[in-house]
């Protein structure tokens, strides 16, 4: 037996050092030629004025997620009770400690920009013959899908055999010793929710794998054919990344389910517990490698091309036109949200760590943001009501 607050405690400190660190190093991340959602010349990245802004950044970031952590720890101290509660709702935190390091540094990106008078050069985007792969999402490492697939359609079955044979009551939660804290009336919908969940899951997981593969990148014009080379690589590490942990989620949901459905088994117990949250962070740490490895767009990938091979990038007029408004700063809004109703793309690279972003002038992008959103939402407070 072991306190499932000191664990959610541990946990809880985790998931914050964790985002903070990774806020800290997005500059480094992020291209040369982005300076905090500024377009920017690459040479310009290392000047001293470039790096008195990331510093301060930084600062902010680095004091700002020690200042969190302390009222975790003050929290656990004095309402240890509410463990469970704080790690879903504290990590929150962290946003406004990044909003008040990041929306300051881009308004010096854009001052200094204006007061240096440093100039641009138009981009381009990737519209290649690779890309009639990307559209028909036929690049898409599906066997990891396939796999997660095949295990959401087993708990359903199972569940669905198991059904007459559960007792009037299930176990709705459970504590990390696998002792039901809550219990519920047996029915179709309370025995085959986690199966929902992952269903759930595997479709949400597929979105975001779909826009990563469809995502407009930039690309070098002094050497586009490294760009593509970088492309392919970024795409392709995370790609398999974000299918490993797409796996290892609807595995560890099911898992956890089990205890549900087979109730006397003797297995269950804190070593499936720990298991399962080694489990869960593997795919983790594995993304954020690739991210730290590959860089934004694969900018960091250390690549050999061939610079004679011009058959992998065609580019159209259309394509460099809207490329060449998107990197305009001023369909940036706070350097980080894309809005620019002339422009066709959905999806573009954003301008600051490794992430995409919608173009949010699109009614498609507007009613994906808002379906995120409320899904988010209703999350949140099903979690609540579940856990108070």
């Amino acid at each position: 037996m072991f306190d499932e607050n000191i664990f959610l405690f541990a946990v809880n400190l985790f998931i914050l050092a964790f985002c903070g660190g990774l806020f800290i190093i997005m500059p480094r991340i992020t291209r040369k030629s982005y300076l905090f959602g500024v377009k920017i010349p690459s040479e310009q990245a290392s000047s001293p004025l470039v790096a008195a802004i990331k510093s301060r950044y930084i600062r902010i970031c680095f004091f700002g997620s020690l200042i969190i952590m302390f009222v975790c720890i003050v929290q656990f101290t004095i309402w240890r009770e509410i463990t469970l509660l704080a790690t879903i709702y504290l990590p929150f935190l962290i946003l406004p400690v990044f909003l008040t390091a990041f929306i300051p540094a881009w308004k010096r990106a854009l001052s200094l920009k204006k007061e240096q008078g440093w100039f641009t050069p138009n981009i381009v985007f990737a519209e290649t013959g690779s890309s009639r792969a990307r559209q028909n999402l036929s690049s898409l490492p599906w066997v990891w899908y396939a796999l997660s697939f095949v295990i959401v359609v087993a708990a359903f079955i199972t569940g669905i055999i198991r059904y007459p044979a559960l007792p009037e009551m299930i176990a709705a939660n459970m504590d990390a010793n696998f002792y039901p804290t809550r219990w519920v009336e047996k029915t179709y919908a309370s025995v085959l929710m986690m199966p929902l969940v992952n269903a759930a899951t595997l479709v949400l997981m597929i979105i975001v794998a779909v826009f990563i593969e469809k995502a407009k990148l930039q690309i070098d014009p002094a050497k586009p054919q490294l760009s593509f080379a970088q492309h392919r690589v970024y795409r392709r590490r995370l790609g398999h990344s974000i299918g490993f942990l797409t796996l290892t989620v609807i595995f560890f949901i099911a898992m956890f389910w089990l205890p549900v459905i087979f109730p006397d088994s003797p297995v269950w117990g804190a070593r499936i517990f720990w298991s399962g949250m080694i489990l869960i962070a593997i795919p983790i740490i594995v993304i954020t490698v690739v991210m730290v490895k590959t860089g934004q767009g694969g900018c960091k990938v250390k690549i050999d091309y061939d610079p004679d091979d011009g058959a992998d990038y065609q580019l159209s007029a259309a394509a460099t036109e809207n490329a060449n408004t998107r990197s305009d700063d001023k369909y940036w809004k706070w350097g980080m949200f894309y809005y620019n109703s002339d422009d066709p793309a959905r999806i573009v690279e954003n301008r600051f760590g490794t992430n995409l972003g919608f173009n949010y002038a699109r009614l498609p992008a507007k009613i994906g943001a808002a379906v995120v959103l409320l899904g988010l939402i209703v999350l949140y407070v099903w979690l609540t009501i579940q856990l108070v």
